[in-house]
């Protein structure tokens, strides 16, 4: 939304915001640590509550009711809770850093540094989830775009970058609140289980 305002003030004031090839912080950040490749690992449907498959037919439906190809998911709590899977890159929050796109078919496809990825991680994914090297999002959204798709993207949240390629590329975009953020929101009785053991655990620890 930021983004979105500050071009459109630019264009009002007969300016135009060009985007960078680089990121210019990568120049002056000289002592920049490489990106977290902590393990990815399932979150087992005993703690999770609900199956992948159940977890991806309720974004099905929103995606129809949108009338969308596809969703572009930029937030990791929202990978992980659909997949059922989680991480270590993050300090202190169990997620792994990733980019996923969720189509109208039910099938994910998941971008992330894929030495992440464990033997058991990938059997648990299934044919219904394709792995990609995150480079292989770009490229993603250029096939999108050549069919002309309509692709969901969340304002508040999804890099600026990302609806800037998909309608260089021809895809049509959608600004639409993430489609994980209401059902992820809604525990189930196994989740409201697991917060209280953890609170009788943790809290009365801390």
């Amino acid at each position: 939304n930021q983004v979105r305002r500050f071009r459109e003030a630019c264009e009002g004031a007969g300016a135009e915001l060009v985007p960078c090839e680089t990121n210019p912080i990568d120049a002056i950040w000289r002592n920049q640590p490489p990106p977290p490749v902590a393990p990815v690992v399932v979150h087992d449907q005993a703690f999770a509550g609900r199956p992948s498959e159940d977890k991806r037919a309720e974004v099905v439906r929103a995606l129809e009711s949108d009338r969308l190809a596809a969703y572009f998911l930029s937030a990791p709590d929202s990978l992980a809770w659909l997949l059922n899977v989680r991480g270590g890159d993050v300090p202190f929050t169990p997620l792994a850093l990733a980019f996923g796109l969720a189509h109208a078919d039910a099938s994910v496809d998941l971008f992330l540094d894929c030495r992440k990825l464990t033997a058991a991680v990938k059997a648990h994914l299934a044919n219904a989830v394709r792995v990609h090297d995150t480079a292989g999002l770009g490229p993603a959204f250029d096939e999108l775009g050549a069919g002309a798709s309509a692709v969901g993207l969340d304002a508040g949240g999804a890099p600026a970058w990302a609806a800037d390629r998909l309608r260089a590329a021809g895809a049509r975009v959608v600004f639409r609140p993430d489609p994980c953020v209401l059902p992820k929101a809604r525990k189930n009785p196994v989740e409201l289980d697991g917060i209280r053991a953890a609170h009788r655990r943790d809290g009365a620890a801390l």
